[in-house]
C-alpha cells in the first residue's frame, strides 16, 4: 500500500490509501476519518490531472452533498456516465478546456450535451481551481433544474433526450475530409445571421485576435493562415485554408474551395461562428472578455485646440459681460419664472366665422351616378347604418366606388332629414395624398356636372379650391385636418369625417383615429366613416366600440396574374437574398416585352423610388410609339397630372410610378401592370433613435391594391417579378408607420392634443401602440431640446415649436437664428431642407456638374451654397426678371415648379417667426453675411454633427485612414455630389448635416449635404456642456488640461486658461440664450440693458469664430 495526496480546493486529503490491482484502476480511497467521503466509483487514470471516465461505474455512489463541493470534477464525470449508461449514448461531457488569461487568473469550460448542449465557464488562480469550479457550475445547474436527486443520480423522463451525431455541427467546411483537430461540435446556430453580420469574415477574425494578443499582452496569440493544395479527384486541385487557433483552446478550422480567397472566407467564418456561439465575439467583431481582463480601447490622437490672443480676449469679455451687476440681476431673476407649471395647452374652442351654408333643394344634393358601380347596391343600407350609428367602417373592394359615391350619399341623407332645417353639412374626405385628394375632387365635381370648388371642392397645401358658402364636401390630405384639431379639438364646424384609404396607417392616419374618436365624445352630433379596400376591419371594428362593418364586393375586370418562374432570371435569383433591390434592366425587358407581344393598353410599373424611376425610364429608349411619364412626390403637381390624359392612337403610354398609384387614383386606360413588390421603407432604429432607410418586400395587401389597378376599366395582365411562393410569404399587411418611424414630432404634438398628458399614456391609446423604448427615446430628445422640462411638461420654447410645421431641430435652429440675427439664411436653408424635394431635375444623371455650380457658390459648405442659388433665384422673381429667372433654372437644372413651392413654404416659415414669438428682438439680418455664424446657428438647432477619426475598419480590419463617425459613433459617408465629398483631400474635423439616410445594406450612413465647422463653433454651439479634466503628463511644466464636450466623444487637449474661457463664455451664451428664449415666447419683457450687453457679446462671438482650430 502507497499513501498519496490530493490537491483539492485549496487543501489537502491525507492519509488516503491506494489499492492497486494488476491495472491502474483506482478502486477506492479511504479516510482514516469518520466524518470523510467515501467513494468508490471506477475512475481509469494514467494521469492524476487528466482522468478519463471508464465505461462502466462503480454501483456505490456518493451518500453526502459534499460530494459537489468536494469532489466536483469526479462527481461530474460519475454523473454523466451513469446518464450515458440509461440513455445509450456515447459520452456526454466533453474534456475541460482551460486558458491562462493573465498571471494567477485562469478561464475553464466544461461543455455538455445533456439535457441540452451547454457550456459552463468559470475562473481560478490555477488550472484545477478553474476546472473545479467550473464543474461546480455544471452540478449546481442540474441539481436546481430538477435534473440530479439527492443522491447525485439523475433524473430522467421521455422528454429527455441527446442530440444525434447529425444535429452537432462539426466547424470544418471541406467536402473531402473532416479533420481530427478541428474544435469539436456544437449546437447549430443561424450561420445566415454571421454572415449577415459579417461580410468580411477574414478581417474581422484577424483583428478580433488583434486584440485579444493586445489585452492578453501575448502577440503570438495573433493568427495567419496557412495554405495547401490538395486533390479532389484525378485532374481537380483545391486550395485548403487552415486557422489554427491557440486561444481560448487549441484547434483549427478548414476549408477548401477552388480559390485561396474562397476558402480562406469560408475558414474564417467557421471560425466566427464557434466564437459567436460560445459568447466571446459580439455583433460589431469585438471578444467579450471576462470582466478581469479588460480590452484596451483603440487610441485616438486627441485633437490639440489652440487659441489666438484675439480669440481668448473676445472669449473673456463675453465671459465676464454675465458678471457685471445690472446684467447678472436681470438674467438671474427672470429663471424663477422660466419654467411653466403644468398649464392646459388647448384652449376652449370658439366657434370659428363659417359663412352660414347656402341650402339649395334636395334634388340638388342627391347622388349623381352616371355609370353603376357596386356599391350603389349599398346605398340605402349605407345611409340606414349612417343614422343609427356614430361609426362605420366600410371594406370596400377596389373598383366598388367608395371614394367617389360615399360623400355624395353623405349629403343626399342629409338633405333627405336636415337639410331643410338649415343644419349645416360639412362632409370632410381626408387622402393620403394631394394628387389623390386633387384628382378625386375634379372627379366627383365632374360626374356632377359643376365645376371644382362649388359643392365638391378639396384643400391641399397651398392649394385649395373650396367654397365655404356653397361647398359641402371637401377632399382634403390627412395633415390637413391633423393641423385642424390643433385649435378645434371638437371639429364643430364639420359634419361628418370620412378617412378613406385607412389601410395605410401612416402616422397622419393613427393620429387621427385617436383624435377623431375622442371628438365623438366632445361633439355628439359628428359622425365617422373609416373606409379602405384592404385593411384589418375588425382592428378599426374593435377600436371604435364594436361599429357595424358594411362590406362591399368590388367591380374589377378578370385580371390575369403572372409570376416568375425562370430561376435563372436575376430577379428570381435577388428573391432568394435576404435583402431586396429593384433589377431595372428587368424591369425594362417587361415594359419592351409587353409593348411587343401585347394589345394596346396603358403600362403601369410600381418602382420603390425616384433613382429606381431614372434607371428605368433611361434603359427605355426614345421611341415615337410610346410615352414615358412618371409619377413621384418631387415632381409638380401639373407633371404628375399628365397620367389622366389618354395617349394618342398608335401611342402606348408608360407609367413609372411609386406607391402613389397603389391607391386612391384610377387611370382609367391602365391594362398592364408591373410589380416588382419592393417598395422604400423607414424604419427605426430605437437603440440610436434614428431613423433607417431600406427596401423592403410590400405586403399581400399592397400586392393586391397594386393588381386592382389593371383591372378598374378593362381587363388586365399583373406581372410579379418574383415567384408565387415568395408572394406567399410577405406579411399581410404593412408595417404601421407608428411602429419605424421617429416620434419626436409626434410626441411634442401629442403634448398640444392630450393638454401635456404623459407621453407613454397618451401614445398607448393608438390603435397601434408604439414600443416604450421608442416614446422613452423621443422624449429624452425633447429634453435634450429643451422642449420638454424634467417632469415632460412643455416648456415656452416646446409650445412655441409645436405649432410650427417642422421638426423640432429645425424649428430650434429658425429661433436661434432671431438671437444670432441671421433670420434669412438659417429660414431658407431650413425651407430648402425640409421639404425633402430634389431641386435639380438631372441630380442622378450630372452630379459632378452640379456639385461644380455649388463649388461656386460655397466651397465648403451644400447649405449656403443652395440658399445662394435659391436667394439668387428670389431676386430675380421679386425683381419681375422672369427672363433671367428662367434662363437661371435652364442653365442649373432646377425644378422651377418646386422653387415656387419653397417660395410659398418659406413665406410660412417667416410667419412662424413673425406671429409666434414676441417682439422682444428684431427680426434681424444684421449678422447674416458671416458663414461661419450661419453655420454655428444651423448647428445650435440640429445638433447633428460629424466628427472626423484617424483610423477605420476596411473589411473587419484597423487601418490607419481617417473616415467620418455621426455622434452614435456610426461611419458615415459624405455623397459624391457634396461639396465637401472626400475625393482627394483629408476630410474636415467637422461637418454639420441636417439628413441622413442610414443604408443597411451598407452599413452607413449616407450625408447627401454638409457644412464644415470651426472647433470653437462645435463647442460654443453644439449641445452639451464643456467639462475639463486632468492629464497625467510627464512633462511637469505643462498646463494641458482635457476639455470634453458634454456625453459625446469630442475631446480636446487645451491649455487651462483657454479652456476655462471657453468654458465660462459658452455658459454666459447659455445665459443670454435662455433669457431671449423666455422673453420671445412666454416673457414678452424688453430689456435696453440686456440688448446692449448681448450686441457686444455678438461681436466678440465674431471674432472668436474667426479662428479654424
Amino acid at each position: 500500500m502507497n499513501f498519496i495526496r490530493m490537491w483539492t480546493y485549496g487543501f489537502y486529503l491525507h492519509n488516503c490509501k491506494i489499492r492497486l490491482k494488476s491495472k491502474p484502476f483506482l478502486v477506492g480511497i479511504e479516510c482514516r476519518r469518520s466524518d470523510c467521503v467515501k467513494l468508490v466509483p471506477n475512475f481509469q487514470s494514467n494521469n492524476r490531472n487528466d482522468l478519463s471516465m471508464s465505461s462502466r461505474p462503480s454501483r456505490q455512489e456518493f451518500v453526502s452533498d459534499g460530494a459537489i463541493d468536494v469532489f466536483p470534477r469526479e462527481t461530474l464525470r460519475w454523473f454523466f456516465s451513469l446518464v450515458s449508461d440509461q440513455l445509450k449514448s456515447p459520452a456526454l461531457i466533453e474534456e475541460e478546456t482551460i486558458f491562462k488569461l493573465k498571471p494567477f487568473v485562469y478561464l475553464s469550460t466544461v461543455n455538455v450535451l445533456w439535457p441540452k448542449p451547454l457550456s459552463f465557464s468559470s475562473y481560478g488562480i490555477n488550472e484545477t481551481d478553474a476546472l473545479r469550479n467550473a464543474s461546480k457550475n455544471v452540478l449546481y445547474w442540474l441539481k436546481s433544474n430538477t435534473y440530479m436527486d439527492s443522491h447525485h443520480k439523475p433524473i430522467l423522463n421521455s422528454q429527455h433526450h441527446i442530440l444525434t451525431t447529425g444535429q452537432r455541427l462539426f466547424y470544418s467546411t471541406s467536402t473531402q475530409r473532416t479533420n481530427a483537430t478541428n474544435v469539436a461540435r456544437t449546437e447549430a446556430v443561424d450561420t445566415d445571421k454571421i454572415k449577415s453580420l459579417f461580410p468580411h469574415p477574414k478581417g474581422v477574425l484577424h483583428n478580433w485576435f488583434l486584440l485579444v494578443s493586445n489585452a492578453l499582452e501575448d502577440p503570438k496569440l495573433k493568427i495567419s493562415p496557412t495554405y495547401k493544395s490538395v486533390k479532389a479527384g484525378k485532374n481537380a486541385v483545391l486550395w485548403e485554408c487552415v486557422y489554427t487557433l491557440k486561444w481560448p483552446r487549441s484547434g483549427q478550422f478548414s476549408a477548401t474551395a477552388n480559390r485561396k480567397q474562397d476558402a480562406a472566407h469560408k475558414a474564417a467564418l467557421e471560425a466566427l461562428i464557434w466564437l459567436y456561439h460560445n459568447k466571446l465575439l459580439n455583433a460589431k467583431g469585438q471578444p467579450i472578455l471576462p470582466e478581469n481582463v479588460v480590452v484596451p480601447p483603440e487610441e485616438e490622437k486627441c485633437r490639440k485646440l489652440r487659441v489666438g490672443a484675439n480669440e481668448y480676449q473676445s472669449m473673456t469679455s463675453i465671459a465676464e459681460s454675465v458678471k457685471s451687476g445690472e446684467v447678472r440681476a436681470i438674467l438671474e431673476n427672470f429663471t424663477s419664472c422660466n419654467q411653466e407649471e403644468n398649464m392646459p395647452v388647448i384652449e376652449e374652442w370658439v366657434q370659428s366665422d363659417v359663412p352660414q351654408q347656402q341650402y339649395t333643394d334636395r334634388n340638388f344634393y342627391v347622388a349623381k351616378e352616371p355609370t353603376r358601380l357596386p356599391i350603389s347596391d349599398y346605398k340605402e343600407e349605407l345611409i340606414g347604418l349612417l343614422a343609427r350609428n356614430s361609426v362605420v367602417i366600410i371594406k370596400g373592394e377596389p373598383g366598388c366606388g367608395k371614394s367617389t359615391r360615399v360623400p355624395q350619399y353623405v349629403m343626399e341623407a342629409w338633405a333627405r332629414d336636415l337639410g331643410a332645417a338649415n343644419s349645416p353639412c360639412r362632409i370632410i374626405v381626408t387622402q393620403p395624398r394631394r394628387i389623390a385628394a386633387a384628382s378625386l375632387a375634379e372627379r366627383v365635381a365632374s360626374e356632377r356636372g359643376e365645376s371644382v370648388g362649388s359643392t365638391v371642392g378639396y384643400n391641399v397645401r397651398f392649394n385649395t379650391k373650396f367654397s365655404k358658402k356653397t361647398g359641402h364636401i371637401m377632399y382634403c390630405t390627412s395633415g390637413i385636418l391633423l393641423n385642424r384639431l390643433k385649435t378645434d379639438p371638437k371639429l364643430s364646424d364639420c359634419s361628418h369625417i370620412i378617412l378613406d384609404e385607412a389601410h395605410e396607417r401612416d402616422v397622419t392616419i393613427d393620429l387621427l383615429l385617436i383624435l377623431v374618436r375622442r371628438a365623438l365624445t366632445l361633439n355628439p352630433k359628428l359622425k365617422v366613416l373609416v373606409m379602405s379596400a384592404t385593411m384589418d376591419a375588425e382592428l378599426f371594428r374593435d377600436y371604435f366600440g364594436d361599429a357595424p362593418i358594411l362590406n362591399i364586393p368590388g367591380f374589377t375586370h378578370p385580371v390575369e396574374q403572372y409570376f416568375l418562374t425562370d430561376e435563372k432570371l436575376p430577379s428570381f435569383q435577388m428573391c432568394m437574398s435576404k435583402i431586396p433591390r429593384v433589377l431595372p434592366k428587368d424591369v425594362a425587358d417587361c415594359i419592351k416585352f409587353i409593348h411587343k407581344k401585347k394589345p394596346e393598353g396603358a403600362i403601369l410599373c410600381f418602382l420603390p423610388g425616384w433613382e429606381d424611376i431614372t434607371k428605368v425610364k433611361d434603359l427605355l429608349p426614345p421611341r415615337t410609339d410610346m410615352v414615358t411619364l412618371c409619377v413621384h412626390s418631387r415632381l409638380s403637381m401639373a407633371e404628375q397630372r399628365k397620367i389622366f390624359s389618354k395617349a394618342p392612337p398608335g401611342v402606348r403610354k408608360v407609367i413609372l410610378a411609386t406607391n402613389i398609384a397603389e391607391t386612391s387614383i384610377t387611370i382609367d386606360d391602365v391594362v398592364y401592370v408591373i410589380d416588382p413588390g419592393i417598395q422604400k421603407e423607414e424604419r427605426l432604429d430605437e437603440q440610436k433613435g434614428i431613423v433607417c432607410i431600406d427596401y423592403h418586400w410590400i405586403s399581400k395587401a399592397s400586392a393586391k391594391q397594386r393588381k386592382g389597378r389593371a383591372g378598374r376599366c378593362q381587363h388586365g395582365e399583373c406581372y410579379h417579378l418574383y415567384p408565387q411562393f415568395h408572394h406567399d410569404s410577405f406579411m399581410e399587411y404593412s408595417i404601421p408607420e407608428i411602429l419605424r418611424t421617429s416620434l419626436t414630432k409626434i410626441v411634442l404634438n401629442s403634448k398640444i392634443y392630450s393638454n401635456n398628458m404623459k407621453a407613454i399614456d397618451f401614445l398607448q391609446r393608438l390603435i397601434t401602440p408604439p414600443k416604450k423604448a421608442a416614446i422613452e427615446s423621443a422624449v429624452q430628445e425633447l429634453k435634450d431640446l429643451e422642449l420638454l422640462d424634467e417632469h415632460e411638461n412643455l416648456t415656452p420654447l416646446g409650445r412655441t415649436l409645436s405649432h410650427f410645421h417642422l421638426h423640432p431641430k429645425l424649428g430650434k435652429a429658425m429661433v436661434n437664428a432671431v438671437l444670432f440675427k441671421c433670420v434669412t439664411p438659417i429660414v431658407d436653408i431650413v425651407t430648402l431642407y425640409s421639404d425633402e424635394s430634389a431641386l435639380f431635375s438631372n441630380d442622378l444623371l450630372d452630379k459632378a456638374r452640379i456639385t461644380d455650380h455649388l463649388r461656386k457658390e460655397s466651397a465648403t459648405s451644400d447649405h449656403l451654397a443652395m440658399m445662394q442659388l435659391f436667394e439668387k433665384w428670389l431676386y430675380y422673381i421679386e425683381s419681375q426678371d422672369y427672363r433671367m429667372a428662367d434662363a437661371m433654372c435652364q442653365d442649373l437644372g432646377l425644378v422651377q415648379p418646386k422653387l415656387f413651392t419653397l417660395q410659398k413654404l418659406r413665406s410660412v416659415h417667416l410667419d412662424y417667426l413673425h406671429k409666434g414669438l414676441y417682439d422682444v428682438l428684431p427680426i434681424s439680418d444684421d449678422l447674416s453675411d458671416y458663414d461661419e455664424l450661419v453655420k454655428a446657428v444651423l448647428l445650435s438647432g440640429v445638433g447633428n454633427l460629424l466628427r472626423r477619426r484617424e483610423w477605420d475598419i476596411v473589411k473587419g480590419r484597423r487601418r490607419n485612414k481617417p473616415a467620418l463617425v455621426t455622434r452614435h459613433n456610426q461611419r458615415a459617408t459624405v455623397s459624391s455630389s457634396s461639396v465637401n465629398a472626400m475625393t482627394r483631400k483629408l476630410p474636415p474635423d467637422f461637418l454639420v448635416y441636417i439628413n441622413e439616410i442610414i443604408l443597411n445594406v451598407r452599413k452607413t450612413s449616407l450625408i447627401r449635404e454638409t457644412s464644415t465647422v470651426s472647433s470653437l463653433a462645435v463647442l460654443f454651439f453644439a449641445p452639451g456642456e464643456i467639462e475639463l479634466h486632468e492629464i497625467k503628463s510627464k512633462d511637469a511644466s505643462s498646463d494641458q488640461v482635457l476639455l470634453k464636450l458634454g456625453k459625446s466623444d469630442i475631446e480636446f487637449h487645451c491649455d487651462r486658461r483657454h479652456a476655462l474661457a471657453i468654458k465660462e463664455c459658452k455658459e454666459a451664451i447659455e445665459k443670454y440664450k435662455q433669457y431671449y428664449i423666455f422673453q420671445l415666447t412666454t416673457g414678452n419683457s424688453y430689456s435696453v440693458v440686456i440688448n446692449n450687453a448681448w450686441k457686444r457679446v455678438l461681436k466678440h462671438l465674431m471674432v472668436a469664430l474667426k479662428t479654424d482650430s
